[in-house]
């Protein structure tokens, strides 16, 4: 197949050599070695984020829809960022209360912790 090997599995490639092969070489620079440290981890939580991306993108987006009453929205960048704008907007005209509260604080404790997965794997996600 000529898509291969997408680009995920390059830099998963990029962040193993940087550490197995670039950064013990860096003993003497400690400041280098640290800048390929963060390199590495860099190239790997990219990978991350392609590798999830659709699925983040579409559970961002069926949350929104529920919690704004759009079922029809289209599921890509541009109504997701449409769907964002329109919560943020809601936020701003007054406080919401009740169950409203509570879906919205929950659909961005839930985008959150689906970021942070990715972002960053050790964090803490349990309630």
């Amino acid at each position: 197949m000529q898509n291969r090997p997408d680009h995920p599995t390059l830099l998963d490639a990029v962040a193993e050599f940087l550490l197995g092969e670039v950064c013990p070489g860096l003993e003497g620079d400690k400041a280098l070695q640290f800048r390929v440290l963060i390199a590495a981890n860099l190239a790997t939580i990219v990978a991350g984020e392609l590798r999830t991306h659709d699925a983040r993108l579409s559970a961002e987006a069926g949350r929104l829809k529920a919690l704004l009453a759009r079922p029809g929205a289209t599921v890509d960048q541009a109504s997701l960022d449409a769907l964002n704008r329109a919560l943020v907007e809601r936020i701003r005209t007054g406080p919401a209360d009740g169950e409203a509260f509570t879906q919205t604080l929950d659909h961005l404790l839930a985008t959150a912790k689906e970021t942070l997965a990715v972002t960053n794997p050790r964090f803490e996600l349990d309630d």
